[in-house]
């Protein structure tokens, strides 16, 4: 297979969730053909030594494993930062996170893995769990009143590119006029986008018996989803992105599903 120029960006705190990662970011890269990078922080330079030997030592057992030899970047600074700013540096398409910090939480604030997801440009894939299935074959994307959900289409075209996968279109069971029209709308605007690609979708309305996030959790399991997709929402000053409570919440309590973080352009 050809490889792409692009790069699937993981960091690594060389922990259970960070091999999780990589685990994952194999499988992606099979698919796609992108070269993986594994990234470091450290906080001062008398690490850069150590660190490094131990970065190389996963590099070897990955090539060794999976005939695959990742890139290796050990970087000083602070981690949300230096994770963005290598993620463009090496025209990264995806970063690819463990974070065991965000398991089973309602709010993510203050914790480091939210500052990442809303400073990286690129879309941010956090896992929790191992790897269940090779592909991203079943993909759930939640539909909201929010203008930036249809910048999620974009990735439509790139999971049709190297899947045969089968979109879940989720909307909210909602009886105000004024959000009714807004969720029709960004549905209409996906399902337009899926019939131009010759996607096969299914939409779905959520029965209200429970907060929209539990009940988008439900089906993602339900159906056995290899990913879910949300998007971020842009603040006023256009410099800094946040996650709405039920995004939030999905990315907290997804388990065993990655769940991909996309910031609006």
């Amino acid at each position: 297979m050809e490889r792409s120029k692009k790069n699937i960006l993981v960091p690594t705190d060389f922990s259970k969730v960070a091999d999780y990662a990589l685990q994952h970011a194999v499988r992606v890269s099979e698919v796609v053909g992108e070269a993986i990078t594994l990234l470091h922080v450290v906080s001062s330079k008398t690490e850069v030594e150590e660190v490094g030997e131990r970065i190389n030592k996963v590099v070897a057992q990955i090539e060794q494993k999976y005939s695959i030899k990742p890139n290796a970047i050990v970087a000083i600074g602070d981690i949300p930062a230096e994770i963005a700013r290598v993620s463009e540096e090496i025209s990264a398409s995806l970063v690819i996170m463990g974070s065991e910090s965000v398991k089973g939480k309602d709010n993510l604030s203050g914790l480091r893995t939210l500052d990442v997801i809303t400073k990286a440009k690129v879309p941010f894939v956090t896992i929790q769990e191992p790897p269940i299935n090779r592909r991203y074959d079943d993909i759930v994307f939640p539909i909201d009143f929010t203008v930036e959900n249809k910048e999620k289409h974009g990735w439509i075209s790139y999971f049709c590119d190297f899947y045969v996968s089968k979109f879940h279109l989720i909307k909210p069971n909602v009886s105000d006029p004024e959000l009714v029209a807004k969720v029709d709308l960004n549905m209409a605007s996906a399902v337009r986008y899926l019939d131009e690609r010759g996607a096969k979708y299914t939409v779905y309305t959520v029965p209200g018996a429970k907060a929209y996030q539990e009940e988008v959790l439900d089906l993602a399991v339900n159906i056995r989803a290899d990913l879910i997709v949300v998007m971020t929402t842009k603040m006023n000053d256009d410099s800094n992105y946040k996650l709405e409570p039920h995004e939030e919440y999905i990315i907290g309590n997804a388990g065993h599903i990655p769940v991909m973080s996309i910031n609006p352009r």
